[in-house]
């Protein structure tokens, strides 16, 4: 083999060796930015509603937001006026006042599947009579389990380790602990939402605060509504429309949204800007378009944005010119 075919060679090995270490810088890259399934981010608490001065010390003390995650709403008393209660994505806090104690609401018991549930079946002959069997948590459930709290925390275990929609999960008195094997090492482990999913069914009836207005800074998602005036429109007649902004949870009115619209007829697009909306989440505006021609569809896309410009949700209406 001659000098020329030996410098080609060990160029080309040099280039493989360059491609080689380059892919694993991106694929380290990868590994270490990416985010888990719907962790929160301490960054972004600022925007979201506080923790009640009764549970500030309690959060902050088991975990915080890698437990509790975001606060759902401000903190309201119950019914009888003798708890005061405040809801987390993840688990629901109440604070006896009259014991001065802080209990945690235990909604794994609520969540529990009726089929996965302990049986007589499950109970073992004992010396002493019956016992129910005690459920066992194991490996990285185990782990995470004991590092956060255990019993106090959590609760006892309420059923074996399952699968709950495709998912590995098992389920404790006041949590529901998941497995999400495609998220970063420390947080595969993750606590289920049940505080969001209670509140949505339950907690939103009870929550006193429901129907006052939240300011669209502290609000990162919303379910846009919108009416036109007019589903035909005719000749001469004014196309307006009306539009609705709430949070997700507890359809609570979001004031001082950006609403913009756009609006497509005729192979072109126009856009309007309404006014923000009101304490009630509400604003209007009507659309002057050019040129409308007969049997037109004219598609609107309802845009709204929270200060600094994010954009919060959106909605698409449409309707048909005729004269």
């Amino acid at each position: 083999m001659n000098d020329k075919a030996l410098v080609d060679q060990s160029e080309l090995r040099r280039q493989v060796l360059w491609l080689a270490v380059a892919i694993l810088l991106v694929l380290l890259a990868g590994c270490t930015t990416a985010s888990p399934t719907r962790t929160t981010d301490v960054a972004d608490a600022s925007k979201h509603m506080p923790v009640a001065a009764e549970f500030q010390a309690f959060f902050e003390e088991n975990g915080g937001l890698r437990i509790f995650g975001y606060p759902l709403t401000e903190a309201y008393l119950d019914s009888d006026g003798e708890r005061l209660i405040q809801y987390f994505q993840r688990l629901r806090l109440e604070y006896d006042r009259s014991q001065d104690h802080i209990l945690i609401t235990p909604l794994g018991r609520w969540a529990l599947p009726e089929e996965q549930a302990v049986n007589p079946a499950a109970e073992v002959l004992l010396s002493e009579g019956v016992q129910q069997r005690e459920m066992q948590v194991r490996d990285a459930f185990l782990a995470f389990f004991e590092a956060n709290g255990g019993e106090d925390l959590f609760g006892r275990a309420i059923s074996d380790e399952l699968e709950d929609g495709g998912r590995r999960a098992q389920y404790f008195e006041n949590a529901l602990l998941e497995w999400q094997p495609d998220a970063p090492l420390d947080y595969r482990v993750q606590l289920g939402f049940l505080g969001e999913a209670h509140y949505r069914q339950v907690g939103a009836f009870e929550d006193p605060g429901r129907s006052r207005p939240l300011d669209s800074a502290g609000v990162r998602e919303a379910d846009i509504s919108a009416t036109l005036r007019a589903p035909i429109l005719y000749a001469g007649e004014e196309q307006i429309v009306y539009v609705d902004v709430k949070t997700p949870e507890g359809q609570r009115p979001v004031t001082g949204v950006s609403v913009e619209l756009t609006v497509f007829y005729n192979d072109r697009s126009e856009t309007f800007n309404l006014t923000e909306t009101d304490g009630s989440g509400h604003t209007y505006g009507k659309l002057t378009l050019t040129d409308l021609r007969p049997g037109q569809k004219v598609r609107v896309v309802v845009e709204a944005s929270a200060p600094g410009g994010s954009t919060i949700g959106t909605i698409s209406k449409s309707f048909k010119s005729w004269w």
